[in-house]
């Protein structure tokens, strides 16, 4: 109801802001239907620009997600959208084909990636891809990760990745093409089957280890 075109502003804040209370709270209910509800005001989407413009300033951050899936807003309002206070609006805002290098770069140090929503941002036309090797001096795991978009990511770089506690890293370094036969053994005994099952499919194996792999499991 809350999302509904025609329900009046008044009612729908009062519904809204009881259910980001409940949220605040520790609702799992509230969690749900305010982030990962399949329903939002998808209708402001097809509405006229000058309609769409008014919730650049709605209190409710799913309104101005939905004016961030626009195509067609002039350049203040984008602007305002790149420094929204709700880094989901940020992320809609910076999908659009026009994001400036230095938005999506600030966004990805700040925030990382969320790995669901496609494409990935780090996939952008317009993102630096030189600025990728820099992330490795990132101390958030969920940011440092994206050095990996770097095929050519020094052998040095990929032994410390190697070395992380965190196993979607070692996972990552696993899968990574310029990675070494020695660093591909390492991980091959990663306690984590994950890490060992992305070390066993790189192509990289050679041939002999990817023999001896298969004649141990009775392949």
């Amino acid at each position: 109801m809350a999302y509904n075109r025609h329900t009046a502003p008044q009612t729908r804040d009062r519904l809204l802001a009881r259910v980001e209370a409940e949220d605040a709270a520790g609702s799992d209910a509230a969690a749900f239907a305010l982030h990962w509800s399949p329903y939002s005001p998808s209708w402001l989407r097809d509405a006229p620009l000058a309609e769409r413009l008014t919730y650049l300033q709605c209190p409710h951050a799913v309104f101005r997600r939905e004016v961030a899936a626009g195509r067609d807003l002039p350049d203040e309002a984008w602007s305002q959208l790149d420094a929204d206070p709700d880094v989901s609006v940020r992320r809609a805002a910076a999908h659009r084909p026009s994001t400036p290098p230095h938005v999506l770069l600030k966004l990805l140090r700040t925030h990382g990636e969320v790995s669901h929503v496609r494409p990935l941002l780090v996939d952008h036309p317009n993102f630096p891809r030189q600025a990728l090797r820099g992330f490795m001096d990132e101390p958030d795991p969920r940011v440092r990760v994206l050095a990996l978009k770097d095929p050519e990511l020094p052998v040095a770089d990929l032994r410390q990745l190697a070395a992380c506690a965190d196993s979607f890293l070692r996972a990552g370094t696993a899968r990574h093409p310029n990675i070494t036969t020695e660093l591909l053994e390492l991980l091959l005994a990663d306690p984590e089957p994950k890490v060992a099952d992305d070390a066993a499919a790189n192509p990289a194996l050679p041939r002999a280890q990817m023999d001896r792999i298969l004649a141990r499991a009775g392949l």
